[in-house]
């Protein structure tokens, strides 16, 4: 019951930024495709004995569709697929299982140096999501945890419409269940803190510009 809330805040959060966007004239909708790197920078489990889980680092492939509210602001949403395993390691020995991490985040951004700039960059934040699947997680009560998620985006322009996005964030949350190192076919609730490290590259394409001129062109 308590776990429904926090999607009910993303939702009201995201409304109540759409609200106050400025009303500018220019806006613009963009996509970006993205390949990239997961990197968990935490063990799911830490036992006293030594004994561990943590997921290992993966590549990724996703997206992030972006509305642009002027040259300076506006809203993202982002998902990503790592295709991950979670390795156990005990008594000197080590096994992995598949354990898949999907991502999903709505944010809101502000453009340090405006996408009207050959080389712009964009800080953003907001919440995020983390669902795991895959045989390491069968039987686990509760697959999402939610947190934050903040970030950086820098691109470089490619001719009038395209741009080279480097993208850099993290997301941060509380795992809510993990396995038991003694049984890994039952699970513990840890309430452990996560920090997970996205780093991708995507190609910027604006597919919708709304109101008149703005001069950029640009994705997101």
């Amino acid at each position: 019951m308590l776990r429904a809330r926090p999607p009910v805040v993303a939702v009201a959060m995201v409304l109540g930024l759409l609200c106050l966007m400025p009303r500018t004239g220019t806006a613009q909708l963009s996509i970006s495709p993205t390949i990239g790197v997961y990197i968990p920078t935490t063990e799911l489990v830490k036992a006293a004995s030594g004994d561990e889980f943590k997921q290992e680092v993966s590549v990724t492939v996703g997206g992030r569709l972006g509305f642009n509210f002027g040259q300076r602001v506006g809203l993202d949403a982002t998902v990503v697929y790592a295709p991950s395993n979670l390795q156990f390691s005990t008594s000197g020995s080590s096994s992995t299982m598949d354990a898949n991490v999907l991502t999903g985040s709505g944010r809101a951004f502000v453009e340090l140096l405006p996408k009207t700039n050959p080389i712009s960059l964009q800080l953003n934040g907001g919440v995020g999501i983390v669902q795991r699947s895959g045989t390491a997680y069968e039987g686990v009560p509760d697959n999402s945890d939610v947190g934050g998620v903040v970030g950086a985006t820098l691109r470089f322009r490619l001719g009038k419409v395209l741009r080279l996005e480097l993208h850099a964030e993290d997301f941060i949350y509380k795992a809510q269940y993990a396995p038991d190192p003694a049984n890994p076919s039952s699970f513990d609730l840890v309430d452990k803190q996560m920090n997970d490290i996205h780093l991708g590259v995507g190609i910027g394409i604006p597919l919708l510009g709304l109101g008149g001129g703005g001069g950029g062109g640009g994705g997101h």
